[in-house]
């Protein structure tokens, strides 16, 4: 590892140690002017699929990326002139048909960016509460359903929360106020506050902005976890110690009666009666389920999301929905009415990251629990599932007029791309849904239109019949379902299989969470290739030795595959990155030149 990279995990490392002790930062600024920290930060982006996304500066993009340009960057902010540009606002659909507003910021606003989320990080990730799990390492919306599923037994009442427009609302002031009470840097702090004030272009009209943080900049997500940290502090110190009472339910009055009653009729030896009396007992509960002296309230939240899970009387979730909505205002902020429902847990459906949650209730069903005892041991359990428009709207993605159907932009690519485009998209869908209890009855539907329109796609492509597309690319393997394959072969190398159907539609029962488990923070760890071949000052095209590399991106294989494909000979540069299975090359300015201005197609890249 370079002492560069080495000296930048060193200071990651000494700010994370000051944050576990919460012990406040100084001389921020000057210590981000390293070169290894944004070469960090280039090792995180140019993987990102928006890597290549021209902000409003159609000159400033990851194209060309050299440490000449990381060194101009600290140049200009050594002299504390560096300026932000407006981002570029863009709008995507929204699953309920709205558009939401993103903001495409410059590529030295993007490492900029990245190098602040990376000291913000650092320090502040330690602090945070176990309740919080979006935009965190070893966080995932997985961890947040499982720490549900797992600590919320007897539920009765959840609180869906949902912030109105949270990103945009966040105050400016607000968001210094709290920095300012760690980071005791002026200089870097108003680095902060230019960016928030940078503002964005909008049909080539400047807007400026006076609150929020954009919503796809790099280090909006830390920010926000920041402001929401008070609200996650609050209601893990006061609310739930408020409402947090008993250490269990008593006992029900007509359950000790009918045991006793029970116990002396097996002193008397009258088996008859002992057994009506322990059919009678299964049919009712063993503890009160309305003490008033017991009570429990749980929280969990995923960026500005959050579901509160609550036993006790529906008039107390009123109250504790209004206090936090109370509490949101002093911070700037304020609940969804329509969005932040109160729901019924063993009737309803709560919905959080794209599951239904709700409560298992049957007193007819008696099964063994942990002591061997037949109980009632389903009673109470949260079950997590699949919505039923979840899969409804993947079928349709695969289907015309009711049935599956080829997709016809996928025909110019090869069979292995083609099985890895639906593979891909088949596997993250179940991979997301395997906490479900119900993933095999909703995704069954789902599997058969996606492979069933990978077949044709590929019987389009080749023109063949239903039979030869069967015997050609359907596979059985051991412990794995029918699925298609394709085979790639490689000369000296080991060939590339791609699939589409393999995974077991199986509910993942076995949890992989761990109580409050303690963040991981990993810091020295080891470079990666890309910064390994960016000093390494040798071209990769044309092998010159000793000169200044310059990075060329693309921003897909695929892409460059086809644009390539059906051509007898393709540029060096084009056959390279396509061996090494690299979106990436780093070469030297004039083979950078020739590539861009089109010397090898005679067409200018875009």
């Amino acid at each position: 590892m370079s002492s560069e990279m080495l000296l930048a995990d060193k200071y990651l490392s000494i700010i994370n140690e000051r944050g576990k002790k919460t012990l406040p930062l100084n001389r921020v600024y000057h210590n981000m002017r390293q070169r290894g920290l944004f070469l960090k930060a280039y090792e995180n982006l140019y993987t990102n699929k928006g890597a290549t996304t021209v902000g409003t500066d159609a000159s400033d993009t990851i194209q060309g990326m050299s440490l000449e340009r990381i060194d101009s960057i600290l140049q200009a902010l050594a002299n504390g002139n560096y300026q932000w540009k407006a981002a570029r606002r863009v709008y995507i659909p929204k699953a309920n048909g709205q558009k939401r507003p993103i903001a495409v910021p410059s590529w030295s606003d993007k490492l900029v960016q990245e190098v602040i989320r990376l000291i913000l990080e650092a320090y502040f990730e330690p602090q945070f509460r176990p309740s919080s799990h979006g935009f965190r390492p070893n966080r995932s919306c997985h961890t947040a359903l499982e720490h549900i599923k797992k600590t919320w037994t007897g539920t009765k009442w959840f609180i869906e929360g949902d912030i109105k427009g949270c990103f945009d609302a966040l105050s400016h002031e607000l968001i210094l106020k709290l920095l300012g009470k760690h980071i005791q840097d002026k200089r870097f702090l108003k680095l902060i506050s230019t960016m928030l004030k940078a503002g964005y272009l909008e049909d080539w009209q400047y807007q400026q902005t006076f609150s929020g943080t954009p919503q796809g900049g790099v280090v909006s997500p830390i920010l926000s976890n920041i402001v929401l940290h008070e609200l996650d502090t609050w209601i893990e110190t006061e609310l739930l110690p408020q409402y947090n009472k008993g250490k269990q339910r008593e006992r029900s009055l007509e359950y000790r009666r009918l045991s006793m009653r029970r116990s002396r009729a097996k002193q008397k030896e009258n088996w008859e009666l002992y057994s009506q009396l322990g059919k009678e007992l299964h049919q009712i509960s063993s503890m009160q389920s309305h003490d008033p002296n017991y009570r429990r309230l749980y929280y969990c939240r995923y960026a500005d999301d959050f579901l509160l899970g609550y036993i006790g009387e529906k008039s107390e979730t009123e109250t504790i929905k209004l206090q936090i909505s109370n509490f949101l205002k002093g911070l700037g902020l304020q609940l969804s009415e329509e969005k932040t429902l109160i729901t019924h847990a063993q009737s309803q459906n709560a919905h959080f990251l794209g599951y239904e949650i709700s409560v298992s209730w049957e007193n007819r069903k008696l099964t063994k629990n942990s002591k061997g005892i037949k109980a009632r041991s389903i009673n109470g359990n949260i079950q997590l599932r699949v919505p039923r428009d979840v899969s409804t709207k993947w079928v349709q993605k695969y289907s015309q007029k009711g049935q599956p159907h080829y997709i016809a932009w996928l025909q110019s690519f090869s069979d292995y791309e083609i099985v890895s485009t639906y593979g891909a998209q088949l596997r993250g869908l179940v991979n997301y849904y395997l906490l479900a209890s119900n993933i095999s009855q909703r995704l069954e539907a789902v599997y058969w239109a996606c492979l069933q329109s990978c077949r044709k796609t590929l019987a389009k492509k080749h023109r063949l019949t239903s039979g030869d597309s069967y015997q050609r690319y359907f596979w059985q393997e051991q412990g794995q379902r029918k699925h298609l394959r394709v085979i790639l072969e490689r000369p000296d190398k080991k060939p590339l299989i791609a699939r589409c159907g393999e995974l077991s539609l199986k509910y993942q029962a076995a949890s992989t969470y761990v109580q409050d488990p303690i963040p991981e923070f990993t810091l020295l760890g080891r470079q990666k290739e890309l910064t390994k071949r960016l000093l390494a000052e040798k071209c990769e095209l044309c092998g010159t030795e000793h000169v200044p590399l310059e990075a060329h991106h693309v921003n897909k294989l695929a892409a460059l595959r086809q644009r390539w494909q059906g051509r007898k000979s393709k540029p060096d540069w084009v056959q390279w990155m396509l061996a090494r299975q690299r979106k990436t090359i780093f070469i030297c300015r004039t083979c950078h030149q020739d590539i861009t201005y089109g010397r090898y197609d005679g067409a200018k890249l875009v």
